[in-house]
C-alpha cells in the first residue's frame, strides 16, 4: 500500500474516534467506507485511469459516508427520509475541511470531490462532466458494495408483516429503483434489498455479481423469513432479475 493511501486511511480512522468506534453502527460504517473506497480503486483499474487519478477514486469513496457517523450520532438512525441527507451532511462536513492541503488535490480536483459526494444520494444534474465520471464510479462502487453486505447476511429483517406492496412488485420486475419505498412487509424488505444489485450499472460488476451467484446468496438468505407464498413470489422476482440482468 503506498503512502498517500495509508495517509488517507488514517484520516478516516482520526476522524471516525470522534465518535463512539465501540458502537457498532459506527464500525459497520468505517467498514464499508474502506469496502467502497476499494472499490473505486478497483473501477478506476477497470477504466485505465492514471495513478493519480486511481488514488483520487479511492479518495472519493474513503469520504463519501463521512456524514454517516454525525447521522446516527444526531439522528440515531441511517434513514435519510427521517432524518437528513447524509451526501449532503457529507458534503458540508468536507467544507470544513483543508480539502486541498489535507488531500494534495487541485482546486479543480475538490470541486470534484466534494461534488461526487454531495450527489451519491440525489442525481446531480449539474454539467461537469468530471463530476458526472466520478460521481458514477462512486455510485456504482458504493451500491456494488452493498450487495456484497447483503450477500454476506450483514443485514437484518426488520419487519414482520407477510404479503407484499403490489406498486413495489411490479417496480421492482420492471427494473426501476425502489428509492421513493420504506417496506411495509417482509418481502417488500427482500425485493428492496436484492432491488440494491440495479443500482450497479457498470457491466463488469455486474457479470461479477452474476458470476459468483450473489443475487441467489441474497435469496437463499433473505427467504427463510418469508411464509410459502411469499417465498414463491421472491423466487419468480429473482429469476427475472436475474433472466434480464444483463439485457
Amino acid at each position: 500500500m503506498t503512502q498517500i493511501i495509508q495517509e488517507y486511511n488514517k484520516f478516516l480512522w482520526d476522524f471516525a474516534n470522534k465518535y463512539d468506534t465501540q458502537d457498532s453502527n459506527i464500525i459497520r460504517k468505517i467498514i464499508h467506507s474502506y469496502d467502497v473506497a476499494k472499490c473505486c480503486y478497483k473501477i478506476s483499474c477497470h477504466l485505465q485511469l492514471n495513478e493519480r487519478e486511481r488514488y483520487f477514486c479511492y479518495l472519493i469513496g474513503l469520504l463519501h459516508d463521512l456524514g454517516r457517523l454525525e447521522q446516527w450520532k444526531i439522528y440515531n438512525t441511517y434513514n435519510d427520509i427521517i432524518s437528513v441527507d447524509h451526501g449532503l451532511l457529507s458534503f458540508e462536513i468536507l467544507n470544513k475541511i483543508d480539502c486541498k492541503n489535507l488531500f494534495y488535490l487541485t482546486d479543480n480536483e475538490v470541486e470534484i470531490l466534494k461534488y461526487s459526494i454531495k450527489h451519491h444520494t440525489k442525481p446531480y444534474t449539474g454539467k461537469n462532466e468530471k463530476i458526472l465520471f466520478f460521481n458514477d464510479i462512486l455510485i456504482n462502487a458504493d451500491t456494488f458494495s452493498n450487495v456484497l453486505t447483503i450477500a454476506n447476511g450483514a443485514i437484518q429483517m426488520t419487519v414482520e408483516k407477510n404479503g407484499f406492496t403490489k406498486e413495489l412488485l411490479e417496480d421492482f420486475l420492471n427494473q426501476k429503483l425502489l428509492i421513493e419505498y420504506s417496506p411495509n412487509t417482509k418481502l417488500d424488505r427482500c425485493l428492496m434489498l436484492m432491488a440494491c444489485c440495479y443500482y450497479v450499472k457498470l457491466p463488469f460488476l455486474r457479470e461479477e455479481i452474476l458470476n459468483c451467484n450473489y443475487i441467489d446468496i441474497i435469496y437463499e438468505t433473505f427467504s427463510k423469513y418469508l411464509n410459502k407464498n411469499d417465498k414463491e413470489v421472491f423466487l419468480q422476482a429473482k429469476n427475472t432479475l436475474k433472466k434480464n440482468y444483463l439485457k
